[in-house]
């Protein structure tokens, strides 16, 4: 399978007439765009800001962040949640570089559940959306719409526009095309069958919460009770898994960029076989999470023939477990671990982040923690959250977790937990 990312820069990004992309400019017809979203029965009051890098400006109440994307010819955006259920990963997709679009959540009523992007400060260093022009979506629930059906409208506003600015690019030549191509598992040339073959666990949902109906996550589908699964590394990179309506430790935008298969496909044939991509979620009772265990380890051991495997999770401490318990399998079974955690301790010790004590998997990655406190500084303008704005506009104290995409559990993270 092979997949062209054809990226282009924006530098900039207006007001204008018409939505369109001249040279590194991106002129966005607001009023066309509202237009287009408000066609969702759903939704009532849209507005849409747009917001720069350097701005003294805090975006609040952030629901996801989407990066710009669109087939270029032929394929589904985001299938079986925008588009048809099709097959992603393959042919060629548009990409707008140095833009995001953020969806908020005008259901969040409390300061300290809300989740914030600073333009300007030392946090915006922190996290990748304080240094892209942002695109925010506000919209309030019509009435009588339920809490699902929001979260869901507002996700596919956030989708229809990240696929209507990407679509910007069709007739421009890309500033750079990213080719992600991997053969099937076993084809190993010769020359390279020396190479370890290293697999990686995506835990792409914690049953903690169990998804709505119309919540999906992997090809639009909510993975209720969903097994085990190998899917391409190319899907991943191109839309077939979203994040859920849950929490606020991996945005889609990340998803869409994920670090880890980034990582993976550039040692591919170096020092490594990337020999391929099992997703799982992160199941809510014991026998689940012991079948589920067993099935990930014989996929990555068995299947995929994997000598080493690398595995994230999504939430909070129950995934953290059922990710140990699957590294543990795979370690019985012969296969090296290691697991890409968030330190989920309280207390700040390097024992408290563990939450599991497995043999063998000793191997660990912290990618920082959410529970860190941090001082958001005082801004001239507050985004996504005008009633909020006397609470949120002055300096205020929080945690890294408020900070959207300052830990994002995939590792794309700009911060780390040391033990010295």
């Amino acid at each position: 399978m092979r997949l062209e990312l054809r990226w282009s820069d924006v530098d900039e990004v207006v007001a204008g007439s018409a939505t369109r992309l001249a040279g590194k400019r991106l002129e966005v017809d607001l009023d066309g765009l509202r237009s287009l979203l408000s066609a969702d029965a759903r939704l009532t009051g849209i507005r849409l800001d747009i917001v720069h890098p350097g701005e003294r400006c805090r975006i609040g109440r952030v629901f996801d962040v989407i990066a710009p994307r669109a087939k270029l010819d032929g394929g589904e955006d985001f299938p079986g949640v925008l588009g048809a259920v099709a097959t992603a990963g393959h042919g060629r997709t548009l990409a707008l570089a140095g833009l995001a679009v953020v969806a908020t959540d005008q259901q969040t009523a409390s300061v300290g559940t809300l989740a914030v992007i600073d333009m300007a400060g030392p946090n915006a260093a922190l996290s990748a959306f304080g240094s892209t022009h942002n695109l925010v979506i506000s919209a309030w629930p019509a009435p009588g719409t339920e809490r699902s059906d929001y979260l869901a409208a507002v996700r596919l506003a956030a989708l229809k526009t990240a696929v209507c600015l990407a679509r910007t690019a069709r007739e421009a030549e890309p500033d750079r095309v990213e080719v992600f191509a991997l053969p099937p598992s076993p084809r190993v040339p010769a020359e390279q069958a020396h190479l370890p073959r290293v697999a990686y666990v995506f835990q792409i949902h914690s049953h903690q919460r169990p998804t709505g109906l119309d919540e999906g996550i992997l090809y639009g589908d909510p993975v209720r009770r969903m097994l085990p699964t190998i899917v391409h590394p190319n899907e991943v990179l191109d839309g077939a898994v979203l994040r859920g309506f849950m929490g606020r430790s991996v945005t889609t935008w990340a998803t869409q960029n994920h670090p880890m298969i980034q990582a993976l496909y550039a040692q591919h044939g170096r020092t490594l076989w990337f020999a391929g991509v099992v997703v799982t979620v992160a199941q809510a009772t014991a026998p689940e999470r012991v079948r589920s265990a067993l099935l990930t380890a014989g996929l990555v051991a068995h299947t995929l023939g994997a000598d080493g495997a690398v595995f994230t999770k999504i939430g909070g401490g129950a995934p953290h477990v059922d990710m140990a318990q699957a590294a543990a399998q795979c370690e019985a079974l012969g296969v090296k671990t290691t697991a890409v955690v968030e330190d989920m301790s309280t207390d700040g010790s390097a024992e408290g982040m563990l939450l599991f004590d497995f043999p063998g998997v000793d191997a660990l990655v912290n990618v920082g923690s959410s529970q860190e406190p941090l001082t958001l500084p005082a801004m001239d303008r507050i985004v996504g959250a005008d009633d909020l704005a006397p609470r949120l506009v002055g300096e205020t104290r929080a945690t890294y977790g408020t900070l959207c995409g300052a830990i994002e559990q995939v590792g794309a993270t700009r911060v780390m937990a040391e033990v010295r």
